[in-house]
Order: structure tokens, then C-alpha cells, then sequence
């Protein structure tokens, strides 16, 4: 059953980059077109697109990682594959996680009802400062892997070697402060967000209305969507800080080889409830798949 799952793991972990890299694909294609066509794109837009292009650069290091563990573990012994890699993965989960808080902050400050002098002023502000807000998250993030070549980490030892090295520790503290704020953010902001739809929806009851308007189910479809993330970004910050620790390194049991399904989940999961909460991603998808069917139709036929 150890060896089986080890064949099994790598198979379900390939399936869930697909998914990921299609998904993630589907919503960077389809705002891009957009941007070609009206040469504009919406700030949710911006930060939609900006986190499909992170989680596929996520995800190609994922399957470079797998290919290479796969078909040539010998390769991980060399430092400049373990520091490209470890350079590559680190920026982009990073770079991720800064631009999942953005998208928290975004619907926090354009949902939530609150009539402080401050709030309104950002109401106002947010979408000119969603870009600076990506920019910023990419810096950061850029900025937070350089050690990672510059550093000692992987150079003329093994892991075993490095499992409490202070480089190491270098890292962990490293990893704790790039990925730890974006998390909070994110989870504020989601709380904020729950708190004042359950508010919203409580006035609504006390004033008798039966029906929501348009503007409270665009809003419940965020929630929706936020709440799905958060149950997801909460699996895979875990599982990324467990196969961050050094003893999972050096570890022989399943712990890597779950924490990296899990790990995968996230990017995956996450692009598909993007397209089915996002009236445009699932109307164009919804568009895509009829012609599919249309070709297939005439395929069958002809």
C-alpha cells in the first residue's frame, strides 16, 4: 500500500496542476482578451488575472518539480536546479498570497457597509490604488526570495545536514514573514466581509423584503467565493508550512507526499470556484463549451 500510494500521489498531484494550469489559463486568457478588445481592464479584473498568472507560474515549478522527481532525481543533488526551483516556488506562492490578500482587501472596501469618513474615502480610492497594491506585492515578493540565491542553504550539503542550520532557520523565518502577513490580511478582511453580509442580511428580514436585489446576490457570490478560498488558503497555508519544516524534508513517510496534494488543491480549486462564481468566467465558459459541442456535433455527423 506505501509503494501503491507512491504511484497514486504523483498521478493525482498531475491532475490537480492540470486542472490549475487550465483553470488559472481559462481566467488570464479571457481578461486579456478584454484588455485587447476594450484596451481597459476592471481593478477586480487586474487582480483576477494577476493571480491566474502567479498560481500558473505556481504550478509550472510544481510540475518541473515532479518531472524532475520522477525522471531525474539525481538532478535535485545539483545546487543550481535546488536554488532555481526553491528561487522560483518561493516567489510565486509568495507573490500569490500577496495578491489573494489584495483581492480580500478589493471586495472588503467595495462590499462592506460601513459609513465611517475613512472607509468612504477608500470606497472611493480603491480602484486607483489596486495597481500600486500589485506592484507593491510583486516587489515584496521579489524582494523576500532574493536570499534564496544569495544564501548558503543548499551549497555543499545534504538536507539531512541542513535540517537545523541557521541558513535554514533563516528561511523558515523568512517563509513566516512573506506568507504569514498576506494570511492575516486575508482573513481579516474575509471576517469583515462575513460579519456585514450577515448584518446586511438581518435588516433586510427585520424590513420585511423578500427578495435581494442584484447588487446583495453579486455580493452573496463573492462571499460565496471568499469563504471557499479562505476554507482552502487556511488547508494549503498549513501544508505549506509543514513541508516547509526541515523535518519533513528529511522525512520518508507520506507527509511530504500529502502536504504537496494538498498544496496543489488550493491553486486548483480555488480557479474553479473563480469561473463559477464570476458571471463573466462562466458566461464565456459557458460560450466555449457550446462551441465545443456544436464541433462535435458536426464531427458526428460528418
Amino acid at each position: 500500500m506505501f509503494i501503491s500510494f507512491y504511484i497514486i500521489g504523483p498521478i493525482i498531484l498531475l491532475t490537480e496542476i492540470i486542472i490549475g494550469m487550465f483553470g488559472n489559463g481559462f481566467i488570464a486568457v479571457i481578461y486579456c482578451i478584454d484588455w485587447v478588445k476594450s484596451r481597459k481592464l476592471f481593478s477586480c479584473d487586474m487582480i483576477l488575472t494577476c493571480l491566474a498568472m502567479s498560481r500558473i507560474l505556481l504550478q509550472g515549478t510544481l510540475t518541473a518539480d515532479l518531472f524532475i522527481y520522477i525522471f531525474a532525481p539525481g538532478s535535485f543533488n545539483l545546487n543550481q536546479v535546488q536554488v532555481s526551483l526553491s528561487f522560483l516556488w518561493f516567489f510565486a506562492n509568495t507573490v500569490g498570497l500577496w495578491f489573494t490578500a489584495c483581492l480580500g482587501i478589493f471586495y472588503c472596501v467595495k462590499i462592506t457597509i460601513c459609513n465611517q469618513p475613512l472607509f468612504l474615502r477608500m470606497k472611493q480610492t480603491i480602484s486607483v490604488m489596486v495597481p500600486k497594491l500589485l506592484l507593491w506585492s510583486l516587489l515584496v515578493s521579489f524582494v523576500t526570495s532574493i536570499p534564496l540565491i544569495w544564501g548558503d542553504l543548499f551549497s555543499n550539503s545534504t538536507v539531512e545536514d541542513k535540517t537545523w542550520d541557521v541558513s535554514y532557520l533563516y528561511f523558515i523565518l523568512l517563509y513566516s514573514a512573506a506568507s504569514f502577513i498576506p494570511f492575516i490580511i486575508f482573513l481579516t478582511t474575509s471576517i469583515l466581509l462575513i460579519s456585514s453580509l450577515w448584518r446586511h442580511t438581518r435588516n433586510m428580514q427585520c424590513n420585511a423584503t423578500s427578495f435581494w436585489d442584484p447588487s446583495t446576490e453579486a455580493h452573496v457570490s463573492a462571499i460565496k467565493s471568499l469563504i471557499s478560498c479562505l476554507i482552502l488558503y487556511i488547508f494549503y497555508f498549513v501544508a505549506v508550512t509543514v513541508l516547509t519544516l526541515p523535518t519533513c524534508l528529511t522525512d520518508r513517510t507520506w507527509t511530504p507526499a500529502i502536504t504537496s496534494i494538498v498544496l496543489a488543491a488550493y491553486p486548483s480549486g480555488h480557479s474553479l470556484i473563480l469561473i463559477l462564481m464570476n458571471p463573466k468566467l462562466k458566461q464565456a465558459l459557458v460560450r466555449i463549451l457550446q462551441i465545443i459541442k456544436c464541433h462535435l456535433k458536426e464531427e458526428i455527423f460528418f
